[in-house]
């Protein structure tokens, strides 16, 4: 008999969403976090739109968000720009996913931190029909056995790396740093400067206090902390502070944070026997600015909801 109806793997935005429509649709559901806490380090510049919060039906807590937002600046090479004015969030990103998270575990979710899943073995019955997942990983509550998994640990996710799901896809790099005494009117600035991102944009995210997030994303991973000094160096945010967000540990000299992003679209396989991807570790991704925090709350809701219909 399975251990739980649900495995999430990764408590992300796609996992807590996963395992919060889960818990609510009555599924028994385990959440495994690979780290040791929810949402930390923080892999993205911590934006969502009102449009998401509308789709998705969230009711955002104040102390998960850092900024209302006007919407975005995008600004030109000769030094021109356009507004988009969709209004939005700026997040405390890490907050957020353990509040996700948390909603999970007052509906009944069990939350497993510092759990790493090592291997995913199906079983069948002798009609070859599949019965249910045992899952094996560092962590006292492992062996696992589930009838269904979603996957929400990220680009190179579990999943991904044990089980055949199509090919790789490509990815940038995304890093940035948080730095202090930095004036805003409350729009994101876009700046779509090759010189200092290479098939990609610099962002300044504003936050409140005078605090903004200020990264790239590039194809050239290398050299991406390379151009993101660069940038900083050589416009207005050359005497401004840079310091370590509030998630990382007091002591810590202060340094860049950020991630890997897929870019080539879904991966060709997102589902399979008791198993669906969501987010990043399906590819999804924004085309235009290659965001995915919507996507991965969108799809961790929808691949919840079709397993408590399965």
């Amino acid at each position: 008999m399975a251990d739980c109806d649900l495995l999430v793997i990764g408590a992300g935005p796609g996992g807590g969403s996963a395992a919060l429509h889960a818990a609510r649709a009555g599924l028994s559901t385990v959440i495994v976090e690979a780290d040791s806490d929810v949402g930390v380090p923080v892999h993205c510049g911590e934006c969502l739109s009102q449009i998401a919060v509308d789709n998705l039906d969230l009711e955002l807590p104040d102390e998960v968000i850092a900024l209302d937002c006007k919407g975005i600046r995008v600004i030109f090479p000769d030094g021109t720009s356009r507004l988009l004015t969709e209004k939005g969030y700026v997040l405390e990103k890490h907050k957020f996913e353990q509040w996700l998270c948390s909603e999970a575990v007052k509906l009944g979710a069990q939350l497993k931190l510092s759990h790493k899943v090592k291997s995913m073995e199906r079983i069948y019955n002798s009609k070859n029909e599949f019965l249910y997942w045992k899952i094996d990983g560092k962590g006292d509550a492992f062996p696992i056995e589930c009838k269904a998994v979603i996957d929400a640990s990220g680009v190179t996710g579990a999943a991904t790396k044990i089980l055949e799901m199509g090919t790789q896809i490509e990815m940038i790099a995304g890093i940035q740093y948080e730095m202090t005494d930095v004036e805003n009117d409350g729009y994101l600035d876009f700046y779509l400067w090759p010189e200092y991102s290479p098939h990609g944009y610099v962002w300044m995210i504003p936050k409140d206090g005078g605090r903004a997030n200020v990264g790239l994303v590039t194809t050239d991973k290398k050299g991406a902390i390379k151009y993101l000094d660069k940038f900083v160096n050589e416009t207005y945010l050359k005497e401004k502070e840079i310091q370590n967000p509030e998630w990382r540990k007091p002591g810590i000299k202060p340094r860049p944070f950020g991630g890997t992003i897929p870019i080539s679209g879904p991966r060709e396989i997102t589902t399979a026997d008791g198993l669906i991807l969501v987010g990043d570790a399906a590819g999804f991704t924004s085309p235009l600015f290659e965001g995915g925090s919507h996507l991965a709350l969108w799809s961790g809701r929808q691949a919840a909801l079709t397993m408590a219909e399965a």
